[in-house]
């Protein structure tokens, strides 16, 4: 943005940002997007002004920033007594220079005709630039000429500057590129200002390989990823449908007339994706040391993060700003359509008995029809288990049978035995729905949005280095007939 003016004690002004400006790939700034970022300054933690996005250079300091009708206005002052803000204050006294850009992240935005609306952005820097676009720069946070900075400066911006995300035809398709933009920002940014002609930001996609070893790691992570439906796709939901009355079929003569049979009930039913997100931390020394793994560190740090989130939200998530938690359907003792069937264990907190706990189970797993049967697994809390491993079979077996091996999961009346500790525990004080039976691979859809982006921030945690990681998922009850719950409660 044009800085309006400047006097002889360094002090400057301008607009950082303009409000309502469609740029070339469709993002508009809303007023009032810097809303928060403003209570954050006049709180007392200011964005730095920089030079050239350049956290080791600097430049001075931030005095003022408001909104106005027109964008975002910006008051500074240059720190004169420091050589690089006197060759700053030279150029801009000349006319060599005249932009402000900023770094930031995106908070909030909403979708509206295909445009992206920044709705709350998180200001991070303000920078006085030489360049300060580039047609094809596409990065949240700042835009300069690439050309200009690999070939005309090229200690410009080596560090601090990896808010921004990469474009998308950046080359992160190997071990050695990934693990240096882990350690030290891909060279080669591509940037973006914030000015009436920004353009869109691009996402980076996290290497195939790298994807494919997150995705390995969050099905050993998260059970109901293991045992669950996990579809793919590149738009933000996927509409199913749903036959709840089977379609008639007739045998038939080969020249027989065919008769009409019964048509299908069809349900559609729609899961949006949702955003999740990771922020694993690291110090500088530890990126730079050349004998630690940084890329298996940060695959670790975000499957672990992803798992803990995604796994509770599809058991008990609310579906707002979340995938829908089986827990959170509608749940009923008959096997009523659009309602998941429940049995009672006839005490809150455990089994009445162990007669009533054996005839219980028996009754959910012959409950299920044919077709999930065979798929079908537990899937419940460790007090429930410690419940269920106490009842006894009339010779005095246990019910429970362990595993012979990792190969072979422990199973209960033959069917394989998940613990998932997102399952409610068992409560004296209240029923709960601890236990789960079902074929989850044909009940319940996860529905993964495609790519995975990584930012890497070394403003907002300093002295550590923080990874924003960013992913979509949905997930809901398809086929209520092939999930059975289990509430630990009195007779109703």
């Amino acid at each position: 943005m044009e800085i309006k003016s400047l006097n002889e004690k360094g002090e400057i002004e301008g607009y950082a940002s303009v409000f309502g400006k469609l740029d070339r790939n469709g993002d508009i700034v809303e007023q009032g997007a810097f809303k928060k970022a403003i209570e954050t300054f006049y709180a007392g933690k200011k964005p730095k002004l920089l030079w050239q996005h350049d956290t080791t250079e600097p430049i001075g300091i931030i005095d003022e920033l408001y909104e106005d009708d027109h964008g975002l206005f910006v008051k500074a002052h240059l720190l004169m007594d420091l050589p690089k803000a006197k060759e700053v204050y030279l150029l801009l006294k000349n006319k060599a220079l005249d932009n402000f850009s900023i770094g930031y992240r995106i908070r909030n935005h909403f979708i509206k005709n295909n445009q992206k609306h920044l709705t709350d952005i998180e200001l991070l820097e303000v920078s006085i630039v030489t360049f300060p676009a580039c047609d094809s720069a596409t990065i949240d946070a700042v835009k300069f000429d690439q050309n200009y900075n690999q070939n005309t400066d090229k200690n410009l911006n080596k560090k601090g500057e990896t808010r921004m995300k990469l474009p998308l035809n950046t080359n992160l398709n190997t071990n050695e590129n990934f693990s240096n933009f882990i350690r030290s920002g891909a060279d080669n940014f591509l940037k973006k200002s914030l000015n009436e002609n920004s353009d869109k930001d691009g996402a980076v996609l996290l290497p195939q390989n790298i994807l494919q070893k997150i995705d390995d790691k969050l099905s050993y992570l998260s059970p109901m990823r293991n045992i669950s439906k996990v579809t793919t796709i590149s738009s933000s939901s996927i509409d199913i449908l749903v036959d709840e009355k089977l379609p008639g079929a007739n045998w038939c003569a080969e020249n027989s007339e065919r008769k009409e049979t019964n048509s299908p009930e069809l349900k559609k039913i729609k899961i949006n994706v949702h955003e999740l997100c990771a922020k694993p931390k690291a110090s500088q020394a530890l990126l730079d040391d050349a004998q630690i793994d940084v890329e298996n560190w940060l695959i670790e740090k975000i499957s672990e993060n992803f798992a803990t989130l995604e796994d509770d939200a599809f058991i008990n998530g609310d579906g707002k700003n979340k995938p829908r938690g089986f827990l959170k359907c509608k749940t009923s003792m008959e096997n009523e359509a659009g309602s998941l069937q429940y049995f009672l264990s006839g005490a809150k907190g455990k089994f009445a008995n162990s007669e009533t706990a054996l005839n219980t189970l028996i009754e959910m797993v012959c409950s299920l029809k044919p077709h999930h049967v065979k798929n079908a697994a537990w899937i419940m809390s460790r007090s429930a288990l410690a419940e269920i491993r106490k009842i006894k079979n009339n010779d005095g077996t246990s019910i429970w049978q362990m595993s012979m091996s990792e190969a072979t999961p422990a199973t209960l009346l033959g069917y394989p035995v998940v613990i998932d500790d997102n399952m409610p525990a068992l409560n004296d004080e209240a029923g709960t729905f601890s236990v789960a039976f079902g074929d989850f691979s044909s009940g319940y859809q996860i529905v993964d949005r495609q790519g995975l982006s990584v930012l890497r921030d070394p403003y907002t945690s300093k002295p550590f280095v923080e990874f924003f990681a960013s992913k979509r998922v949905g997930g809901d009850v398809v086929d209520f007939d092939a999930i059975k719950l289990l509430k630990f409660d009195a007779a109703e």
